[in-house]
């Protein structure tokens, strides 16, 4: 049985995405299989998930996928790279999945030149980058710029979200040699998981029905402003600097601006700047609300994935769980009490953190 993953946050899931599942299947024919590897309850941006990752993943099966499985916070709320490496990873390791499917922008742009630089980490492309870094260059922008220097006319491809994504993708499943076979699909429509978070009731009509029905108590991002004001009044910069990602004298940033500020989005704002994107604050900020003790996160990111959960699944997800669990490289696991050793053990730990923050935002 060919069996397609994909790789989603479906926050929340849309029009969009119920043509992905769908265009993955028609691609393989009805013999094949959808598994879903979506975000747990933060996602990528470093913002919490419109609504919990259960009822996400009932949703997606609703849409059309058999199995839903966990990517752990760790990696879902990380940048791109680190999203896409931990995601390409359970994947690739769960031996079963033939095939992944992604959306992207800009579907016939020829990558394998662009995988070739960052594969074999082209010595012109590392002097680019260190020196838009050293500028004061957010990775993200300094990356562009380097590929861009190299290969006139990669500027406008590579800053599409979902093209660069997709990009990362392919990076790891040649880096990897996973046995991973890509489909790439055009996204169209104007549909937009952003649109339908900042304004619902205008753009509600993005949603499929069925998925409109599970959204009704949505977390509020605000309200984790009282709960990180409370962090600032007790901290020093050298508290901070214990946290995971808090590096580079962002903690005296954010001591400098959270007392002038009126807001979570006006705290933001103040401390956007050139290294700084919105993302990069936001996924600090979830760091020091949970308290991620640096060193531990980077000894337990070091040692790989220690697992995958399973958060849904119809009868033919059921019956993939019964015929290729045991064959899996990566352990699949249903409850994070499952989770073994010191590394599973932390990331589980990790997991029931996000969990209750994201249960205190309702």
């Amino acid at each position: 049985m060919n069996i397609t993953g994909i790789i989603a946050e479906f926050n929340p899931l849309h029009k969009g995405h119920e043509r992905l599942i769908a265009g993955s299947r028609n691609f393989l024919t009805s013999s094949g299989a959808c598994v879903v590897l979506m975000s747990s309850n933060f996602t990528q941006r470093g913002s919490p998930a419109i609504v919990d990752e259960f009822t996400r993943a009932s949703v997606a099966i609703k849409a059309g996928a058999d199995l839903v499985l966990e990517l752990p916070f760790i990696y879902s709320c990380s940048a791109g790279q680190d999203f896409a490496r931990g995601a390409v990873e359970i994947l690739g390791r769960l031996k079963f999945i033939t095939h992944i499917a992604f959306g992207m922008e800009d579907v016939n742009y020829s990558v394998e030149p662009l995988i070739n630089i960052l594969l074999h980490e082209n010595h012109d492309y590392k002097n680019f980058l260190k020196r838009e870094l050293d500028s004061g260059a957010s990775f993200a922008k300094a990356h562009s710029i380097a590929l861009e220097k190299l290969m006139p006319g990669t500027l406008e491809f590579i800053t599409k979200p979902n093209n660069m994504l997709a990009l990362s993708y392919m990076l790891e499943i040649r880096r990897h040699d996973y046995k991973l076979k890509t489909i790439a699909m055009k996204r169209e429509g104007n549909y937009s998981s952003k649109l339908i978070r900042e304004n619902f009731s205008e753009n509600v009509n993005m949603l499929p029905e069925y998925s409109r029905e599970l959204l009704v108590n949505r977390v509020d991002e605000k309200n984790l402003w009282p709960f990180l004001k409370s962090i600032f009044i007790r901290s020093k910069p050298e508290d901070l600097r214990k946290i995971y990602g808090i590096d580079e004298g962002i903690e005296n940033l954010f001591l400098k601006h959270w007392h002038k500020s009126t807001s979570l989005n006006d705290f933001i704002g103040r401390c956007v700047c050139a290294r700084y994107t919105r993302a990069h604050i936001r996924r600090r900020l979830v760091y020091i609300l949970l308290g991620l003790d640096r060193w531990e996160m980077i000894g337990a990111l070091r040692s790989g994935l220690p697992y995958t959960r399973v958060l849904a699944f119809n009868e033919t997800g059921r019956k993939i769980l019964r015929d290729h669990s045991k064959n899996s490289d990566i352990k699949i696991i249903t409850r994070l009490k499952a989770a073994e050793g010191k590394v599973g053990r932390c990331f589980a730990d990790v997991e029931l953190k996000a969990t209750q923050l994201h249960e205190l935002l309702l």
